[in-house]
């Protein structure tokens, strides 16, 4: 059971990456609360999976650690987790949204998620360049990208753009039939009267980082248009993302929490988005199927995949400090907060050398 006081609601290998400088320098009040949600049993909807000890092992090693800067903000599994704990009431209109009091709560500076996920972003249009994938199906659009077969394996398959959801189950209290669908524009977070208005969401919100764990969260694609419309004053976005076209998937890794609280641990003054991308490696090699023949897969990811932090911010100085500076330290000082959207850019670590691997993309 929770209580929620909005509505009176009851219930290993290569980063792809560039550095940067820049560095906002306004000081201001703390926003340490470190929420989790994550969902394990979908009561037939959906198979059971391993998301619950993911978000915990993450959650209870930075609140746990020795002289931790962070503060227990809330924590919702299961049948507590729904779809209006992610949708922002001001940039969808609805007052039955709630995001400012789940996910994306004044005063947290962190929020882990784990559910399960969907998109329909593929097909079977077989390819060998971008060039040919301009046929998009039902409910996809243009642009189309050649997604390449595993590394020593010949052409690819077509993607398109297409709306991408997170699912938390069927629950009374949803408005989306459990459905996070982060690409519309609903799903805003970070606003705070630091950031301002510019991402539409109002000045209601707190996070700075937000780790996004689903099912297809990503394809190496559509990062810009799935992954940024998130962005209201947050600073970096955790997610991973699988390469294979129409097999790579998440893996449920519980590691994967234990190895971002532990960097955390370490180095304190070390980069949020570099122990994002990074914890990819703390998960062990046979968590997922192996990437074709390359000698890589695993490490949380089923088949080819990585991990990926975004970074969005109002010039390419700020957003790539954001991305590859920021520090744990920092990430709870609203003072740090992107200002708005004039640039944004993505770093990745894959289970697989990506540098060499022969892709289209």
């Amino acid at each position: 059971m929770r209580i929620r006081f909005s509505w009176g609601k009851v219930s290993a290998t290569a980063i792809v990456a560039l550095g940067g400088v820049g560095m906002p320098l306004a000081a201001w009040a703390s926003s340490t609360g470190v929420t989790g949600e994550a969902v394990d049993h979908y009561h037939g909807a959906a198979s059971d999976i391993i998301c619950i000890q993911e978000m915990d092992n993450f959650r209870n090693g930075v609140l746990n650690a020795p002289g931790t800067i962070f503060t227990a903000g809330g924590r919702w599994v299961d049948d507590d987790v729904w779809d209006v704990d992610f949708h922002d009431p001001d940039a969808s209109g609805l007052n039955t949204d709630g995001d400012n009091n789940a996910f994306d709560i004044p005063g947290d500076g962190v929020s882990f998620v784990s559910v399960h996920g969907n998109t329909n972003t593929l097909t079977n249009q077989s390819c060998t360049s971008h060039t040919q994938c301009n046929s998009p199906l039902a409910g996809q659009s243009l642009p189309g990208a050649c997604i390449g077969n595993p590394p020593g394996t010949s052409g690819g398959w077509c993607a398109y753009i297409a709306p991408r959801n997170g699912y938390v189950g069927p629950h009374a209290n949803n408005q989306r039939n459990g459905n996070i669908t982060y690409t519309d524009g609903t799903v805003k977070f970070g606003e705070s009267t630091n950031a301002g208005t510019w991402g539409g969401a109002g000045t209601n919100g707190g996070i700075n980082f937000a780790a996004f764990v689903s099912s297809y969260t990503v394809g190496p694609n559509d990062i810009y248009e799935a992954l940024t419309p998130m962005f209201a004053g947050m600073t970096i976005l955790g997610v991973v993302m699988p390469i294979t076209p129409q097999s790579a998937d998440d893996w449920d890794a519980p590691a994967r929490g234990t190895a971002l609280a532990n960097a955390y641990k370490t180095n304190p003054n070390g980069s949020v988005g570099e122990a994002w991308v990074n914890s990819i490696v703390g998960v062990p090699a046979n968590a997922g199927g192996a990437c074709g023949n390359s000698g890589g897969g695993g490490h949380g990811v089923d088949k080819c995949g990585a991990q990926v932090a975004v970074s969005v911010d109002i010039n390419s100085a700020d957003a790539f400090w954001d991305r590859d500076t920021e520090t744990w330290n920092q990430v709870i000082n609203d003072g740090f907060d992107s200002a708005g959207f004039g640039w944004w850019t993505y770093r990745w670590t894959c289970n697989y050398n990506c540098n060499s691997a022969n892709w289209n993309l």
